[in-house]
């Protein structure tokens, strides 16, 4: 490895410690089943957050510039790229109408546009310092790919108002990331 190289990840690594100590201190808030009428489980979703802010309600958690993270397990093999993007574009939409609107949301689902998913993968939206980081871990070998790290809370209040917002993809499953029963 040349010294510049060395120079570059060495920069690199304070950021990347601190943003891995922050996830590492994040605490399971709530877990829930996506479901769709006759087609079953689509996808596991758990939210992750600071402790002081397990078992708040959605609205301070959405309002929160503080590290937490979204996990999605697929459930399911009818979940594909394209209909990801679909339904989060329509997620995106519903948050933009409850007041979480973010400029970002088509970088967002540009990530996405070479990634090919299959039932047991894991899509992980983490927020943090440094904004959204999106991973994606294939089930088949373990592997986990960084897809990008996007700046500003808009967008993590919008993604995360998918879920959590006035209108959320399912109630059910936001009663149930806010730790209900």
């Amino acid at each position: 490895m040349n010294s510049k190289r060395l120079l570059a990840v060495l920069a690199l690594l304070p950021a990347f410690l601190s943003a891995a100590a922050a996830a590492d201190e994040l605490v399971l808030n709530g877990s829930g089943l996506r479901t769709k009428f006759l087609l079953g489980t689509m996808y596991e979703l758990s939210l992750y957050v600071p402790a002081e802010l397990k078992g708040a309600e959605a609205a301070a958690i959405l309002e929160a510039d503080q590290p937490m993270e979204f996990r999605l397990a697929i459930k399911s093999g009818l979940i594909t790229r394209a209909r990801f993007v679909e339904t989060t574009t329509g997620g995106f939409a519903k948050a933009a109408e409850s007041g979480y609107a973010s400029d970002q949301t088509s970088a967002f689902l540009a990530q996405f546009d070479k990634t090919e998913f299959k039932k047991g993968d894991v899509v992980t939206m983490r927020y943090g310092p440094d904004g959204l980081a999106t991973l994606f871990r294939k089930a088949a070998d373990d592997s986990e790919t960084t897809l990008g790290t996007i700046a500003g809370l808009d967008l993590k209040k919008a993604l995360f108002a998918i879920w959590l917002g006035k209108t959320p993809a399912q109630e059910s499953l936001k009663n149930q990331l806010l730790g209900a029963p």
